[in-house]
């Protein structure tokens, strides 16, 4: 009997024996698991992102404005047809607003030659003018006293242009052009992009259209119509 109970002694210690060790493998185990997931860096995990609540901004401007006036203004003053086709776009092209008469015409073209002006008896000149853009109100001209009233370059950035699209409706009036409706629904989507531009140099005024176009400002307009008074 003794050797009975010894037997079973034994066998339990045995089995507590193999328990506890197995026990202690488990846990090695878990915690050799939570060691490895501690190591990871956090930002090598994936992080998922909402694609709404990232902000594209597709206006985004390359070029500031004044930059970009100072360029095209810089190209007019030595008649550098590469600097100022730079800021032509070819879909767009650029319109000439002149005066053959009393009422003001415009024609469109692609490309700027300033050995080719428009119109051919108007040549260009060179400006001299060196200092910076003005943004406000725009200077006016008094044929009476034949001056601009204020001197200098400005642009008025707050409000959009009209004299291209108004320039259309007339000649649809007075010389039966025949632009059509949705031609002029384009100019007018144009100009509502744009800002006049006005240098009031006595020998070469200026006067264009800048416009915002796919993140950059282009030279759509090219007003010598205003400040003619001889009709």
């Amino acid at each position: 009997m003794m050797t009975n109970m010894f037997n079973k002694i034994l066998a339990f210690t045995l089995l507590s024996i193999i328990f506890l060790s197995s026990c202690n493998r488990t846990a090695d185990k878990k915690e050799s698991q939570r060691d490895s997931i501690d190591a990871i860096a956090p930002d090598s995990l994936s992080t998922i992102v909402d694609s709404i609540d990232i902000p594209i901004d597709e206006t985004t401007q390359e070029e500031s404005l004044d930059l970009a006036i100072a360029k095209i203004t810089q190209a007019f003053k030595t008649q550098n047809s590469k600097m100022l086709n730079d800021y032509i776009d070819k879909t767009v092209g650029f319109y000439t607003l002149y005066r053959p008469g009393v009422q003001a015409i415009y024609v469109h073209a692609t490309s700027f030659d300033f050995n080719r002006p428009i119109p051919d008896y108007y040549p260009y000149t060179s400006s001299s003018f060196s200092g910076k853009v003005t943004f406000g109100p725009l200077p006016t001209y008094d044929c009476g006293k034949e001056a601009w009233s204020k001197k200098g370059l400005f642009c008025n950035n707050k409000q959009h242009p009209t004299e291209l699209s108004h320039t259309a409706k007339f000649m649809n009036e007075i010389l039966d052009s025949k632009i059509s409706a949705a031609e002029i629904q384009k100019l007018k989507a144009l100009e509502a992009k744009s800002y006049r531009v006005i240098l009031t140099d006595k020998n070469a005024p200026l006067i264009f259209h800048i416009t915002s176009r796919n993140g950059k400002w282009i030279f759509t307009v090219l007003d010598r119509a205003y400040g003619g008074c001889d009709a």
